[in-house]
């Protein structure tokens, strides 16, 4: 390794981009690839926005709650609490505005989240009871109050811009990319450039497995479909909720933001009709002054089978794994960012999210 090692991140979302960050603030050089034409253009692109360690359970409707399934989101519970004060802190230095605090998330029941609430806080999440209030649309919900909320995308786009002026180099519309070992370093290959590295790290989401597999790496992944929808906003927006607001049947929710209103999430839905009709049903009131959706979306979020996500080694000397979150990426996205960081150059050990192949 040189005395200032050059590291490749391949994928340029929102954990690409802060491992980006972590990295080139401990003194490496950086090089981040990606087959699009800009940043977070994958599932970064339409994020609902909620920065949510509350939702560190796997949203799998297979996954029962098992001891291994808590004990996995426990650590992430803890990642993600963790990442939310870099989060906010980065988000501060753009000038992004701050929003209240809190999440929210209807239940069925009171009963539904009168458990909820004990699940949660037997995980290390501080939960409220909610019932007949106007921020829940009337229905029994549970309030989670150090969740928070941004503009995922914007900050993203923010980041790379930084990141940019601070002499990272950007290699957009990637094609015909090939990974090979040699000698001590990795080798990267794209259809026009070649490079060597010190580290490579696959930080590409859905896309992950296949890349990879370039080095014979196996990578067990579940890759989920969600969508979302953005509506443009009423012309009275007293009553908008000023925090998001999920829902449990559908795994989805619903977020204000500064220019539009979304609908996003679902379990393996190709498209956001489901969720539409949904939180129709919810908020019919609001839905009547929106009138139909300015712009759909879908894309596929990248699970593990323990609902968390793998930041480690790989069996290859110098390649490295950040993907996996979820529905928790942009959650996730600064503490994951600072863990790799820290294990690359500063040789820290920890295993809570290890990938053994």
């Amino acid at each position: 390794m040189t005395d200032v090692p050059h590291i490749i991140v391949i994928g340029a979302g929102l954990i690409g981009l802060c491992t980006a960050d972590e990295l080139t603030q401990r003194g490496a050089k950086v090089t981040v690839i990606d087959g699009r034409a800009g940043p977070c253009k994958g599932t970064s692109f339409s994020n609902s926005g909620m920065i949510h360690p509350s939702q560190a359970r796997s949203w799998d409707p297979e996954v029962d709650d098992t001891d291994a399934v808590l004990d996995a989101a426990r650590v992430t519970v803890a990642l993600g609490q963790c990442s939310k004060t870099l989060l906010t802190s980065k988000m501060k230095r753009f000038g992004m505005p701050e929003r209240p605090d809190g999440c929210i998330q209807l239940l069925p029941s009171l009963d539904a989240a009168r458990a909820m609430q004990l699940t949660q806080n037997a995980i290390g999440v501080r939960t409220d009871v909610l019932m007949d209030e106007v921020e829940s649309f009337g229905r029994p919900a549970c309030h989670f109050p150090d969740d928070s909320s941004g503009n995922a995308h914007l900050f993203g786009c923010a980041l790379a811009d930084d990141l940019g002026a601070r002499g990272v180099t950007f290699i957009y519309e990637a094609r015909g990319l090939d990974l090979r070992r040699s000698d001590e370093t990795v080798a990267v290959r794209t259809s026009e450039q070649h490079f060597q590295c010190d580290h490579l790290i696959v930080a590409a989401g859905a896309g992950s497995p296949d890349i990879l597999a370039k080095l014979g790496v196996r990578l067990n992944l579940s890759l989920i479909s969600g969508a979302a929808a953005d509506f443009t906003l009423p012309r009275d927006l007293r009553g908008l909720p000023s925090r998001p607001i999920m829902d449990s049947e559908s795994r989805s929710a619903l977020t204000v933001f500064a220019d539009r209103l979304r609908v996003s999430g679902g379990w393996n839905v190709t498209d956001p009709t489901a969720l539409i009709t949904r939180w129709r049903e919810i908020a019919p009131q609001l839905f009547e002054q929106i009138g139909p959706p300015i712009s759909t979306w879908t894309s596929k979020r990248p699970i593990s089978p323990a609902g968390r996500p793998y930041i480690s080694a790989t069996s290859v000397p110098g390649l490295w794994v950040n993907t996996g979150h979820g529905h928790m990426g942009w959650t996730l996205c600064a503490g994951s960012g600072e863990l790799l960081a820290e294990m690359i150059l500063n040789g820290r050990q920890d295993n809570r999210f290890a990938f053994a192949g």
